[in-house]
Protein backbone atom coordinates (compact mmCIF):
# COMPACT_ATOMS: atom_id res chain seq x y z
CA UNK A 1 0.00 0.00 0.00
CA UNK A 2 1.37 3.36 -0.97
CA UNK A 3 1.72 6.22 1.43
CA UNK A 4 -0.86 8.21 -0.56
CA UNK A 5 -3.49 5.44 -0.27
CA UNK A 6 -2.82 5.07 3.45
CA UNK A 7 -3.27 8.83 3.95
CA UNK A 8 -6.55 8.73 2.03
CA UNK A 9 -7.82 5.84 4.17
CA UNK A 10 -6.78 7.60 7.39
CA UNK A 11 -8.51 10.78 6.19
CA UNK A 12 -11.73 8.94 5.33
CA UNK A 13 -11.72 7.15 8.70
CA UNK A 14 -11.14 10.47 10.50
CA UNK A 15 -14.05 12.08 8.64
CA UNK A 16 -16.30 9.11 9.44
CA UNK A 17 -15.35 9.23 13.13
CA UNK A 18 -15.95 12.98 13.26
CA UNK A 19 -19.33 12.49 11.59
CA UNK A 20 -20.28 9.75 14.06
CA UNK A 21 -19.20 11.96 16.94
CA UNK A 22 -21.33 14.80 15.60
CA UNK A 23 -24.36 12.51 15.31
CA UNK A 24 -23.87 11.34 18.90
CA UNK A 25 -23.56 14.97 20.07
CA UNK A 26 -26.75 15.98 18.21
CA UNK A 27 -28.55 12.97 19.69
CA UNK A 28 -27.48 13.99 23.18
CA UNK A 29 -28.63 17.56 22.61
CA UNK A 30 -32.05 16.44 21.42
CA UNK A 31 -32.58 13.64 23.92
CA UNK A 32 -31.17 15.24 27.06
CA UNK A 33 -30.43 18.94 26.94
CA UNK A 34 -33.53 19.94 24.99
CA UNK A 35 -35.82 17.68 27.06
CA UNK A 36 -34.35 19.09 30.28
CA UNK A 37 -34.90 22.65 29.07
CA UNK A 38 -38.50 21.88 28.21
CA UNK A 39 -38.99 20.02 31.51
CA UNK A 40 -38.05 22.98 33.72
CA UNK A 41 -40.06 25.35 31.49
CA UNK A 42 -43.13 23.13 31.67
CA UNK A 43 -42.72 22.72 35.44
CA UNK A 44 -42.55 26.49 35.94
CA UNK A 45 -45.69 26.85 33.81
CA UNK A 46 -47.48 24.27 35.97
CA UNK A 47 -46.44 25.97 39.22
CA UNK A 48 -47.50 29.39 37.92
CA UNK A 49 -50.81 28.06 36.64
CA UNK A 50 -51.40 26.33 39.98
CA UNK A 51 -50.77 29.60 41.85
CA UNK A 52 -53.08 31.43 39.46
CA UNK A 53 -55.90 28.94 40.01
CA UNK A 54 -55.41 28.60 43.79
CA UNK A 55 -55.20 32.17 45.05
CA UNK A 56 -51.42 32.37 44.91
CA UNK A 57 -50.74 29.27 47.01
CA UNK A 58 -47.60 27.30 46.24
CA UNK A 59 -48.13 23.62 45.32
CA UNK A 60 -47.13 21.13 48.03
CA UNK A 61 -46.61 18.05 45.84
CA UNK A 62 -46.55 16.72 42.31
CA UNK A 63 -50.03 15.37 42.96
CA UNK A 64 -51.31 18.95 43.35
CA UNK A 65 -49.85 19.76 39.93
CA UNK A 66 -51.34 16.66 38.27
CA UNK A 67 -54.85 18.16 37.69
CA UNK A 68 -53.29 21.25 36.09
CA UNK A 69 -51.15 19.04 33.86
CA UNK A 70 -54.03 16.75 32.95
CA UNK A 71 -56.18 19.69 31.82
CA UNK A 72 -53.58 20.86 29.32
CA UNK A 73 -53.58 19.22 25.92
CA UNK A 74 -50.45 19.71 23.83
CA UNK A 75 -50.62 23.44 24.39
CA UNK A 76 -49.61 25.38 27.43
CA UNK A 77 -49.94 28.88 28.74
CA UNK A 78 -46.73 30.65 29.61
CA UNK A 79 -45.87 34.00 31.13
CA UNK A 80 -43.65 36.44 29.26
CA UNK A 81 -41.23 38.70 31.10
CA UNK A 82 -43.76 41.54 30.89
CA UNK A 83 -46.43 39.40 32.55
CA UNK A 84 -48.36 38.77 29.35
CA UNK A 85 -49.79 35.29 29.11
CA UNK A 86 -49.20 33.54 25.80
CA UNK A 87 -50.45 30.20 24.50
CA UNK A 88 -47.81 27.93 23.01
CA UNK A 89 -47.63 24.48 21.56
CA UNK A 90 -44.47 22.62 22.49
CA UNK A 91 -43.45 19.21 23.78
CA UNK A 92 -44.39 18.47 27.37
CA UNK A 93 -43.73 15.60 29.70
CA UNK A 94 -46.17 13.90 32.00
CA UNK A 95 -45.99 14.55 35.73
CA UNK A 96 -44.27 11.20 36.20
CA UNK A 97 -41.60 12.12 33.63
CA UNK A 98 -41.13 15.56 35.20
CA UNK A 99 -40.68 13.98 38.63
CA UNK A 100 -37.70 12.06 37.25
CA UNK A 101 -36.05 15.20 35.82
CA UNK A 102 -37.09 18.14 37.99
CA UNK A 103 -37.10 19.04 41.69
CA UNK A 104 -39.38 21.61 43.32
CA UNK A 105 -39.01 23.18 46.76
CA UNK A 106 -42.47 22.29 48.07
CA UNK A 107 -41.98 24.52 51.12
CA UNK A 108 -41.42 27.73 49.16
CA UNK A 109 -43.35 30.80 50.27
CA UNK A 110 -44.58 32.86 47.28
CA UNK A 111 -44.88 36.01 49.45
CA UNK A 112 -41.24 35.75 50.46
CA UNK A 113 -40.20 34.96 46.89
CA UNK A 114 -42.06 38.02 45.58
CA UNK A 115 -39.84 40.24 47.77
CA UNK A 116 -36.69 38.99 46.05
CA UNK A 117 -34.92 41.24 43.59
CA UNK A 118 -33.68 40.06 40.20
CA UNK A 119 -29.96 39.58 39.73
CA UNK A 120 -28.02 39.97 36.52
CA UNK A 121 -26.24 36.68 37.22
CA UNK A 122 -29.44 34.67 37.63
CA UNK A 123 -32.55 34.37 39.75
CA UNK A 124 -32.30 35.28 43.44
CA UNK A 125 -33.76 31.96 44.58
CA UNK A 126 -33.86 28.32 43.52
CA UNK A 127 -37.25 26.65 43.88
CA UNK A 128 -37.31 24.68 40.59
CA UNK A 129 -34.21 22.89 39.32
CA UNK A 130 -33.00 19.87 37.38
CA UNK A 131 -32.29 16.78 39.44
CA UNK A 132 -29.00 16.25 37.60
CA UNK A 133 -27.72 19.57 39.00
CA UNK A 134 -27.29 21.23 35.61
CA UNK A 135 -28.78 24.59 34.72
CA UNK A 136 -30.33 23.91 31.34
CA UNK A 137 -33.08 26.20 30.12
CA UNK A 138 -34.20 28.21 27.13
CA UNK A 139 -33.34 31.89 26.95
CA UNK A 140 -35.91 33.86 28.90
CA UNK A 141 -37.42 30.66 30.33
CA UNK A 142 -35.26 29.98 33.39
CA UNK A 143 -37.89 28.49 35.73
CA UNK A 144 -37.05 30.49 38.86
CA UNK A 145 -36.94 33.71 36.88
CA UNK A 146 -40.32 32.81 35.36
CA UNK A 147 -41.76 32.38 38.86
CA UNK A 148 -40.25 35.69 40.00
CA UNK A 149 -41.57 37.57 36.96
CA UNK A 150 -45.03 36.10 37.54
CA UNK A 151 -45.02 36.99 41.25
CA UNK A 152 -43.87 40.57 40.54
CA UNK A 153 -46.53 40.92 37.82
CA UNK A 154 -49.21 39.54 40.13
CA UNK A 155 -48.13 41.88 42.95
CA UNK A 156 -48.24 44.88 40.60
CA UNK A 157 -51.66 43.83 39.26
CA UNK A 158 -53.03 43.42 42.81
CA UNK A 159 -51.75 46.85 43.89
CA UNK A 160 -53.30 48.44 40.79
CA UNK A 161 -56.76 47.04 41.62
CA UNK A 162 -56.66 47.92 45.34
CA UNK A 163 -58.54 51.10 46.33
Amino acid sequence: MTRRNRNIIVGVVAVLLAGAGFIVWIGYQVLQVQRNAYAVWWTADLVIEHMEKHGGSWPRSWDELRPTSDQADKGTVSTNRDGAMIAEFRPRDTIDELKQRVEIDWNADPKALAKAESKETGPPFRVIWLRNGKSTHYSGKEPNDMVLVYLKWKEKKTKATEP
